[in-house]
């Protein structure tokens, strides 16, 4: 990517000596060249104070040309005065050369404070002090690299004004301490090698947040502190891939972590370098965020539908449309024998073409009486009115044996307004709640619908309680650990569906201070545990792990299914039934 066009594109007059015979500083040529060949930067940042002078300044010299024939790279000129934020417009392959007078700090804090406002974000990219005039001074060195630091300016070296002669460069290393490097350039040697890949026993101080299932702590019986799930896994594979030792350094609680609100104020105000938290970003963007390591849904955790009651298996057997369909079925039937008995000069009421009396009996599986020598046709339908009756009472006695059996569920819920309708209450911490309704204004309809918890304490209690008589809001991550345990009862309690998700894959990262030097640390580290399957290895684990820790134990929490006769209340509608027929034959007969 080549910098923006509306930036002047200045020649740029690299020296490192002020000489009278005005010689070509090759040696920074050279510098420059190989840093362009090992990590092939696209942009060259040159900063300077606005009122320093240099001979670059003076016209007709061609050393702007030689270097632009040297790099092949476009350059950016800025002063102090000038705070661009380049992470917006420009690659992160970009290098810097600052140009110091001399070695009076003082005079350049604010060059150094412009250049970290610039390279905002790309704070590891490559930097190079030129200091015009003064003698090499490890005080100054020591001054410089150590605001370097402070600053997360990673990856860079000085070179004073004896280059030429020397080649001597100066740089510094943090890892395991702070320590001053003095080299010699060579074109094939590294120039800036890297630092992070191994951190030599570094103590990198952390704070831990979060909550189980993401983080799972205990104590062994060494009274040493064990961390598990996904960010206590990850914990141990960062300090193992990058040979590093985290440390806490405020009173750690192996069973009890800081709130997202603690770890985000430790990373804001510098007092750790890392945390090991992940959180969601709460405006939308990643700045200030790793790359993501969990993709979350946010979700309703619904009870499993109920059993319908037992004295609604006859209603349920005889359903409207299964109703209307035999009794269409019993009409026409009628309608036919009916027809056949008139043709052959038996006599027919008028009431025997909507419901005959033979068809009636039939299909209850009654008896009844034939006609005198009845046709081939008639004896044909009484057959039919048989079979009728025989897959009538196999329908029936079929589907009452498998409702007993495994007895049929309430109808599910098919949006917000069947839940809205049930009157089921769905528990809410205040916190999420007010960010729910706050990101989707269509749910203010629904606030009845919500039981608002403002503790969190209580809120997690009663969500893990599998009281069935409420709903709850639910994380994909802890939804995994509720049907890993939902598989230890009789029977599931609490059904997760992918259609009543509130918010879908929301980014999870780790909070990292502005400028942070551990980003690309951890986007590799996330990147290859994410590709080999190690995340997703980490959360199915989780149940396991949080009963190794004691967290949770083996109990059902589900009702016991037993067997269960029946009973006098289950005849309800059976009885209804009989006394309405009771009371309608009580009348025709009083009334006959």
């Amino acid at each position: 990517m080549g910098c923006p066009c509306y930036w002047v594109i200045f020649c740029l007059w690299l020296s490192t000596a002020r000489s009278a015979e005005g010689e070509n500083n090759t040696a920074v040529l050279q510098l420059l060249s190989s840093i362009k060949n090992q990590d092939n930067f696209e942009c060259l940042l040159l900063m300077r104070n606005h009122n320093a002078s240099f001979m670059m300044d003076e016209p007709g010299n061609n050393i702007a040309r030689s270097l632009m024939e040297a790099i092949a790279t476009p350059v950016l000129q800025l002063d102090e005065r000038v705070s661009y934020f380049l992470f917006n417009k420009q690659s992160n392959r970009v290098l810097s050369v600052v140009y110091m007078l001399n070695t009076d700090l003082n005079v350049h804090r604010g060059l150094l404070k412009a250049l970290v406002a610039n390279l905002r974000f790309m704070t590891t990219s490559r930097v190079v002090f030129v200091v015009q005039r003064g003698e090499v001074s490890d005080m100054f060195l020591y001054k410089l690299f150590t605001q370097c630091w402070r600053l997360k300016l990673l990856n860079a070296l000085v070179v004073f004004e004896d280059f030429e002669s020397t080649h001597i460069f100066y740089s510094y290393n943090h890892f395991p301490r702070f320590q001053l490097e003095q080299r010699v350039f060579e074109p094939t040697s590294i120039i800036f090698p890297e630092r992070l890949h191994n951190l030599h026993g570094y103590e990198l101080s952390i704070i831990i947040g979060g909550s189980t299932p993401r983080i799972i702590g205990h104590y062994d019986e060494q009274g040493k502190a064990v961390y598990k799930g996904v960010v206590g896994h990850f914990m141990s594979l960062f300090q193992q891939k990058y040979n590093c030792l985290f440390v806490e350094p405020f009173p750690a609680n192996a069973t009890a972590f800081a709130p997202s609100t603690d770890v985000m104020n430790a990373v804001s105000n510098g007092s750790v370098e890392l945390s090991v938290a992940i959180t969601f970003p709460f405006r939308l963007t990643l700045r200030g965020f790793s790359y993501p390591i969990e993709q979350m849904h946010w979700c309703l955790m619904l009870p499993i539908e109920a059993d319908v009651p037992p004295a609604e298996y006859y209603v349920r057997v005889f359903e409207l449309a299964a109703f209307l369909l035999t009794l269409a079925t019993m009409v026409l039937t009628s309608f036919t024998l009916a027809t056949a008995l008139q043709q052959h000069g038996y006599r027919v009421q008028a009431l025997d073409y909507v419901m005959h009396e033979n068809s009636l009996r039939g299909a209850l599986g009654q008896s009844f009486c034939e006609v005198l020598r009845a046709p081939i046709v008639v004896r044909a339908i009484y057959v039919q009115i048989c079979l009728l009756g025989f897959l009538l009472t196999a329908w029936y006695n079929s589907y009452f044996s498998a409702y007993v059996t495994s007895s049929p569920k309430e109808a599910p819920y098919r949006n917000y307004d069947d839940v809205l309708a049930s009157h089921l209450k769905i528990v809410a911490w205040e916190d999420e709640y007010h960010e729910l309704v706050g990101r989707i204004a269509d749910l203010q309809k629904y606030a009845p619908m919500f039981y608002v918890e403002p503790n969190f304490s209580t809120f997690i209690a009663k969500r893990d309680s599998f009281d069935t008589h409420f709903g709850y809001m639910m994380p994909t991550t802890k939804w995994v650990v509720i049907n890993a345990q939902q598989k230890t009862f009789s029977q599931p309690l609490f059904r997760m569906r992918n259609d009543f998700c509130f918010f879908q894959n929301v980014p999870f990262g780790f909070p990292v201070p502005e400028n942070s030097i551990y980003l690309e640390p951890l986007k590799d580290l996330i990147l290859d545990i994410t590709a080999t399957g190690l995340i997703s290895h980490y959360t199915q684990s989780a149940f396991m792990e949080l009963v190794e820790a004691g967290e949770l134990h083996f109990i059902d929490f589900s009702a016991a299914r037993q067997f269960r006769a029946m009973q006098l209340q289950d005849l309800q509608y059976i009885w209804y039934g009989f006394a309405f027929m009771a009371v309608l034959s009580s009348t025709v007969w009083l009334l006959e």
